[in-house]
């Protein structure tokens, strides 16, 4: 992200445009910023954000089709927990997979007579659900803690941070011999460094979405304070003991939606790999190691993906100088390296 330009009023503030109709069919706009400092707040990813996108069918049905034993279905319809139970027993050995193929219609009809209520009463889509109803209100030109989570103190402590889970991840990965946790995040750090930078990544297949995901939550740590380092270091242990509390739920959906996808994806690999190449083809997958390394995939992206992604939007938001993000990205990154460096010898 770069520097705030000289000219730029540190003072003023975000404006909220008038609630009225647009082309879309009446549904309030979003806020959005008179500068143009911050390309995640631009109008365009704005607008995009702030779409009510109804769920297709048909989309929900070819995702049971492929992916159905690992839940796609239920994680495209916003059904993150349920998605899950289904990714960890494979669909329910298959019977739960099964009896959804009756229930799809009746589940996307839902999302969308939701997300078309919350249109009519000018809530945030279910994507942005974190976010305060502003009615009216303004956001600042940064976020509210931002005066509080800087300084030197902060960026030395989620320095530490860093190396501490790069380092983590490195070893973990390399001692169970399943890299994928690691392309995972390294792929967060790139949709962080680019998603704000890269116009042509919102229009790819697939990334797309991360793209989208990725917007979504720097808007999350824009109304939400992130905690100091300590508390990142051990927000997925935290969030057992606070789940109750809308925001903490909404951050670890944000994670868990990125773990899930991920663990999707490698775990699609891995099935194609073994009916391709593999002798006996998905008869000759020893199901026990197959659900384990499912089961450490999804945990271990979800437990480094969590103070990593943070600590980096952290610093996008509080405007820090481009070489500063790629700088605590390379640490990150370096970090890894040593961790599987370090079991390697």
């Amino acid at each position: 992200m770069s520097s705030r330009p000289p000219d730029a009023d540190p003072d003023r503030e975000v404006a909220v445009r008038d609630t009225g109709a647009d082309a879309l069919g009446g549904q309030p706009e979003p806020p959005v910023p008179r500068s143009h400092r911050d390309a995640d707040f631009s109008r365009a990813v704005l607008e995009d954000l702030y779409r009510y996108p109804r769920k297709r069918l048909t989309i929900a049905y070819i995702l049971w089709a492929t992916t159905g034993l690992m839940g796609g279905h239920r994680f495209y319809l916003d059904r993150t927990g349920s998605g899950l139970a289904m990714l960890f027993t494979m669909g329910g050995a298959g019977f739960w997979s099964f009896v959804d193929l009756f229930l799809i219609r009746r589940m996307t009809r839902a999302y969308n007579e939701d997300q078309a209520h919350r249109k009519a009463t000018g809530k945030p889509p279910r994507a942005l659900s974190f976010m305060p109803d502003l009615d009216g209100a303004t956001l600042p030109p940064v976020p509210e803690w931002a005066e509080k989570r800087s300084g030197h103190g902060r960026l030395v402590g989620d320095v530490i941070v860093l190396i501490i889970a790069g380092i983590g991840l490195g070893a973990f990965s390399q001692r169970f011999g399943n890299y994928e946790p690691i392309i995972a995040v390294v792929a967060l750090i790139a949709i962080t460094l680019l998603g704000a930078r890269w116009e042509a990544l919102a229009h790819m297949p697939i990334l797309r979405g991360f793209d989208r995901w990725n917007h979504r939550l720097r808007l999350f740590y824009f109304t939400n304070d992130p905690g100091g380092p300590l508390s990142l270091a051990f927000r997925q242990v935290l969030v057992l003991f606070a789940f109750f509390r809308k925001r903490v739920r909404a951050e670890a959906k944000l994670y868990l939606q990125l773990g899930a996808w991920f663990t999707i994806i490698f775990t699609a690999f891995d099935v194609l790999q073994a009916v391709s190449f593999g002798g006996g083809g998905i008869s000759g997958i020893n199901l026990g190691v197959f659900f384990l390394d499912v089961f450490q995939t999804f945990l271990t992206v979800y437990a480094f993906a969590t103070p990593i992604g943070a600590i980096l939007t952290t610093h996008l938001l509080l405007e820090r100088r481009d070489w500063l993000i790629w700088a605590l990205s390379a640490v990150a990154l370096v970090s890894i390296a040593i961790g599987i460096g370090g079991r390697l010898s």
